[in-house]
């Protein structure tokens, strides 16, 4: 039976995915301000301003609102990308001689590689946009999932099952839609979680570090404005803990809920192996 806590996390996971799921589908239900609207600057919290007003005099709390739409976007693309690309490498690398050996020896190369230090890199030489962030994380993100796939393709491909169904004379094409697919499902749930939560945390750093879309700012933008504009010195912590203290919860409802969902699979494997 999945345990109490579980549930418990699970609730509260879900409830704060959904308040940022709604805070970018319909920004403009829950900022008070539009997103350019202009008040005094370095304002503090009050009625009128939830989280007070940074250095340009802008609303923190709707800046915060607004920024769901994009720091959601480039973690769910980049995870779909990279869940696309490592499901076809894993794919590949179960495949003998030629096929399998290259897909093998690609994923172990971009492995070895340093992936924030070549995103810094790539990103400095590209140019900063959403479009660019989005391409190079999926690129560099998609070596966990490759692996995970082959492992679970060669368990599959090794077992009795798969053997009696070749004997039958059941097709490939059969055998991959109606038994390789479904098996995967869960090793793809769980890496499309991990990576959308992986992706944001990448796009964070990369954004604080200065290497954001400033024309479609995200939460990680937000902090190194905040930094950058003297928020620190001003002891300005409503313009420079929000945007952070988003990306954690936001982080941690993907980990509550990949949580119940692994506890799930567990007691379903117990029952079955029972």
């Amino acid at each position: 039976m999945v345990k109490q806590l579980d549930k418990i996390l699970f609730v509260l996971g879900a409830l704060i995915l959904t308040i940022f799921v709604l805070f970018a589908l319909f920004p403009s239900l829950f900022a008070p301000y539009q997103l350019k609207e202009m008040d005094e600057k370095w304002l503090p919290i009050s009625n009128r301003h939830l989280l007070g007003t940074n250095s340009l005099g802008y609303d923190i709390f709707s800046e915060l609102v607004y920024g769901a739409y994009e720091t959601l976007s480039v973690g769910l693309l980049s995870s779909i990308f990279s869940l696309l690309l490592g499901l076809i490498m894993g794919a590949l690398a179960t495949k003998g001689r030629v096929i399998g050996t290259i897909s093998r020896s690609t994923i172990n190369i971009f492995i070895l590689l340093p992936r924030l230090i070549t995103l810094l890199v790539l990103s400095a030489f590209l140019g900063s946009s959403t479009a660019n962030l989005i391409i190079l994380i999926s690129l560099f993100s998609w070596t966990p999932t490759a692996r995970a796939v082959e492992a679970k393709l060669r368990s599959i491909d090794n077992s009795e099952f798969m053997d009696r169904l070749k004997i039958e004379g059941f097709s490939n094409i059969h055998i991959t839609i109606h038994h390789r697919l479904p098996n995967l499902i869960d090793v793809l749930v769980s890496r499309f979680i991990l990576g959308v939560n992986s992706s944001i945390m990448l796009e964070s750093t990369l954004s604080f570090l200065g290497f954001g879309d400033i024309y479609h700012p995200t939460w990680g933008t937000m902090i190194n404005y905040a930094y950058r504009r003297g928020a620190f010195i001003r002891r300005a912590y409503n313009y420079l803990l929000p945007p952070g203290i988003a990306i954690m919860l936001l982080s941690l409802s993907f980990y509550f809920i990949l949580r119940y969902l692994e506890a799930r699979r567990s007691l379903i494997k117990e029952r079955y192996n029972g």
